[in-house]
């Protein structure tokens, strides 16, 4: 597959949708577009963030993601979940027990994302020891990898050039089971239980790398609805705990709540969540603020993973669960296990800036048309009420002179004054007499 062809998880029923206009609104990388009175995506602008599913009304934008049964191709199956999955239940106090239940679903064994946060934590701690040129951002979320590739792409050197933890955590699981169960890694099926879709998007086309890592990606929703069903329905008694090893409260807490401070102590780090926040603060460390920062942990999602699309909890509700848990963990580890070994932590190459399409290859006429965009926006009213399908006045006209569907008079407002003016040069004209009707009268 070219590097030029992305990958997306977002979809849109055509059957549902009925062109209101709210998933325009809120996507910031302006992806969308009404066109016949329909939602389309653009492609090359989409970073799978899940904020167009989040508001539709119609639930019309959803993600596409694999099912269960895909796992019944493998002989061993194996899952690491989002540690977010043990804040979604009501007994959380009993969440040794309730992971248990996974392998009434099928999985041989499974392990938290949180034991990627441990692994990884120690590699970048002495990255920053010998990095301290620049304010870094953490692969952990990404929808955020893919805005800055797609929008801050003069960004792309402070991200850090290590895996995200649940890929870190994914190599973990893989090469422990190998080597404690002899078994060939083309008999194993490695899955992720996502909080969200641009996790899920990473799944199937992971920035940075040459090869996926996972062969399948789930919905925490779909997974946490199997489990009530079997708690509920199957009268199943929660009656034996999973040994959880490798896990500390740090680790725990970042991995679900991006608590990037109580990880890395010894640095000057911030969390930023939600999109409108996370766009704001890039635009400040384009323009070279925050230098004494040191790292900065940045989620699409408000509250972080907590607030995933694909998560069923109130996320304060969570988040509060989540950190009683993680309390009952200790702060650290003797040993931390040596994943790293043969660099299994570093991405497999650079990331890359991912563009838009250009106006035009050609620079002559790129220049000419941006000369047309500009004109066509003087004449719109700036008011960017999304009404014509496009999520800003400036959107439009670059859709304008780009897309021969659209026509300026798609504008409201434009074909209301034009409209007006019509029907005054017709008053007018309608009021003029006609000299030959005049003399007619006349005689």
């Amino acid at each position: 597959m070219s590097e030029k062809e992305y990958i997306h998880t977002v979809t849109i029923n055509k059957k549902r949708c009925i062109g209101c206009t709210r998933c325009l609104r809120v996507c910031p990388t302006k992806a969308l577009r009404i066109r016949n009175g329909k939602a389309i995506i653009l492609q090359d602008r989409c970073i799978d963030c899940g904020e167009c599913i989040r508001v539709c009304p119609q639930k019309a934008i959803y993600s596409k993601i694999d099912d269960l049964d895909i796992i019944n191709n493998y002989k061993h199956k194996l899952l690491v979940y989002s540690s977010v999955l043990i804040g979604q239940f009501k007994k959380y106090k009993n969440f040794k027990k309730i992971l248990n239940l996974m392998s009434y679903l099928g999985f041989d064994e499974i392990v938290g994302v949180d034991i990627g946060a441990l692994i990884i934590s120690d590699v970048i701690r002495s990255f920053l020891k010998h990095n301290r040129d620049k304010t870094y951002i953490t692969t952990n979320c990404p929808a955020v990898v893919r805005l800055i590739q797609v929008k801050y792409p003069s960004l792309i050197d402070n991200m850090l050039p290590f895996k995200n933890m649940m890929d870190v955590a994914g190599e973990y699981l893989k090469k422990e089971y190998m080597k404690k169960n002899q078994v060939k890694e083309k008999n194993i099926g490695l899955f992720y239980l996502s909080p969200c879709p641009s996790k899920a998007q990473a799944v199937y086309q992971p920035e940075g790398e040459v090869k996926r890592i996972f062969d399948g990606v789930f919905s925490m929703e779909e997974v946490y609805n199997n489990l009530r069903y079997i708690m509920e329905k199957k009268d199943i008694h929660l009656d034996k705990d999973i040994e959880l090893e490798n896990v500390t409260e740090s680790s725990l807490k970042w991995s679900t709540l991006g608590d990037v401070d109580s990880q890395f102590k010894d640095f000057t780090s911030l969390r930023i969540d939600g999109i409108d926040n996370v766009i704001e603060f890039l635009e400040e460390i384009e323009e070279g603020d925050f230098k004494e920062i040191d790292l900065v942990d940045m989620y699409s999602c408000q509250n972080g993973c907590v607030g995933g699309v694909f998560t069923n909890e109130n996320p304060f509700v969570c988040e509060h669960r989540i950190r009683h848990i993680a309390s009952s963990f200790p702060d650290s580890v003797d040993e931390i296990p040596p994943i790293c070994e043969g660099d299994y932590c570093s991405l497999s190459k650079p990331l890359k800036p991912r563009p838009v399409e250009p106006i035009d290859k050609n620079m002559s006429n790129a220049v000419k048309k941006m000369k047309e965009i500009e004109e066509v926006f003087k004449k719109l009213p700036k008011l960017n009420c999304s009404i014509c399908g496009s999520p800003t006045c400036y959107n439009l006209a670059e859709d304008i002179v780009l897309n021969e569907d659209v026509s300026i008079y798609d504008c409201p407002v434009v074909l209301r004054r034009n409209l007006r003016n019509m029907a005054k040069d017709l008053f007018e004209m309608a009021g003029r007499i006609d000299p030959i009707e005049e003399k007619k009268d006349k005689e």
